[in-house]
């Protein structure tokens, strides 16, 4: 990395590495799995081309990512295991943030989009596995397909940690199928469980799906309590 803070401390020495503009952002964009290059720019507008290459050469340099071939002239990126530790310190970041922005007296874009029902789904499954923190099972372990808006994920719940990729295409003891709106107002204590099952596709074991939909629905586990909905579950 060019720029430097240039201190004698290990907090600052993480920075330097990844304190760029966009570079956690890449990184957030991979722990949902591999992705190419036109891929991680268009979910990252107003990113340049140039700017993303430098990005992803860093953070290639850095040993946080790695290219892999598929046999095509168009590789793919992903995290390496360096990479993929960083995965508990973002969600915790994100989980600061919700909480952060909800005290804020004044409106904002933040506080905003937890309202919208505009969000793309990559942004509504990795919120999955925050709430899933709150809802831990540990001896619930199993794999399950959800689909957001037809965008298929893999949900891997083992030994009371949750993980979701995209795409669906392997074995799953458990399917929902649901939309960004509806995962979003049963995140915000809009819908109760009656509601949201009603409006959502299930099938499969019912105990990964009554585990995936406490992770989801909040209302009955949340709904008497005098504090801001999602802000709730921390």
């Amino acid at each position: 990395m060019a720029r430097t803070y240039n201190q004698d401390c290990i907090l600052a020495h993480a920075l330097d590495l990844l304190g760029e503009r966009w570079t956690l952002l890449i990184i957030r964009d991979l722990f949902l799995g591999p992705q190419r290059f036109g891929d991680l720019q268009a979910a990252l507008p107003g990113i340049g081309a140039n700017l993303l290459s430098k990005r992803l050469k860093e953070l290639e340099e850095a040993g946080l990512i790695e290219a892999v071939s598929t046999g095509d002239a168009r590789g793919r990126y992903r995290l390496t295991d360096t990479g993929e530790a960083l995965r508990p310190s973002i969600r915790t970041m994100m989980k600061w943030s919700i909480m952060y922005f909800f005290e804020r007296p004044e409106s904002c874009p933040a506080r905003e989009c937890i309202y919208t029902d505009n969000l793309q789904p990559d942004s509504v499954a990795l919120a999955i596995e925050i709430f899933a923190a709150y809802c831990p099972e540990p001896d619930n372990n199993y794999v399950a397909h959800i689909l957001i808006d037809d965008f298929p994920y893999t949900i891997y719940n083992m030994n009371g940690q949750m993980t979701v990729r995209r795409g669906g295409d392997g074995p799953a003891v458990a399917t929902i199928i649901s939309d960004v709106a509806t995962i979003m107002q049963s995140f915000r204590m809009e819908l109760s469980l009656e509601e949201a099952r009603s409006r959502m596709k299930m099938s499969g074991d019912q105990k990964a799906l009554a585990h995936l939909l406490r992770c989801i629905v909040h209302k009955e586990v949340h709904g008497d309590s005098n504090v801001t909905p999602l802000a709730a579950s921390f």
